[in-house]
């Protein structure tokens, strides 16, 4: 098996600890966030508000309609009776 890790030959940690910079945050990166936080958050709240209305319409008790009793009607039962199967001929 062949290795392709690179070493290195020198043992030199302060051109090392040079090239590392102090960290800062990206302020565009920052202001998005923020943005897309409190985006999410109004969504959020008119949600929860939108299912407590919802849950207190289903607590209401409706009024209950009276429900005629109707029989059905067959329209394609009555057409049945009436049709007639000639022989074949």
């Amino acid at each position: 098996m062949h290795d392709f890790a690179n070493y290195r030959s020198t043992t030199d940690l302060v051109s090392s600890r040079s090239e590392a910079t102090e960290w800062s945050p990206d302020i565009p990166s920052v202001m998005m966030g923020v943005i897309v936080g409190v985006f999410m958050a109004i969504v959020g709240f008119k949600v929860v508000e939108y299912r407590a209305e919802q849950a207190v319409l289903a607590e209401v008790p409706a009024v209950l309609e009276e429900v005629e009793e109707k029989s059905f009607v067959f329209e394609f039962y009555e057409a049945l009776k009436v049709y007639e199967i000639l022989p074949r001929g």
